[in-house]
């Protein structure tokens, strides 16, 4: 019985809450106090850049290289066959990668630099990524891959 009536009255507390919801008017919108336009915000990051799909495998020798410019996004894949992490050095970055689950890493370059692809326990440098400034952009061709 106290169950029916703690019930009965959250629905008519909802009832009441929800019709005065509707009838508060809405406020005024604010006029701006200064006639001076701002204007828009520009990205640093020039736009049309191209999506490179680059894989780095832990346990290889020789070292890769992946080159961008600003503005691309880089689909990185780290492979791995034993358990470890891999940090991209300069960007924050972190991630786990397990036999059978690679690292991914999905990057937009934001400011030029080279940032290195390392393996945490033992510290060993995988590859590196640089970022070149956009005017030393490469006409455009679709998916690059590492050289």
């Amino acid at each position: 019985m106290a169950a029916r009536r703690l019930l009965i009255l959250m629905l008519v507390l909802l009832g009441t809450s929800t019709l005065a919801a509707a009838l508060v008017p809405e406020p005024p919108e604010r006029q701006a106090t200064t006639s001076s336009t701002t204007p828009p915000r520009t990205s640093p990051v020039p736009a049309g850049g191209e999506l490179i799909r680059a894989s780095l495998d832990a346990g290889a020798k020789p070292l890769e290289t992946v080159r961008m410019t600003l503005g691309d996004q880089l689909a990185l894949r780290v492979t791995s066959s034993e358990p470890a992490q891999i940090e991209i050095r300069g960007l924050g970055l972190l991630e786990d990668v397990l036999p059978l689950s690679p690292a991914r890493f999905d990057i937009l370059a934001t400011r030029p630099g080279r940032y290195e692809v390392r393996r945490l326990e033992p510290d060993r440098r995988l590859g590196v990524i640089e970022v070149a400034p956009a005017r030393d952009r490469q006409p455009a061709g679709g998916t690059r891959s590492p050289t």
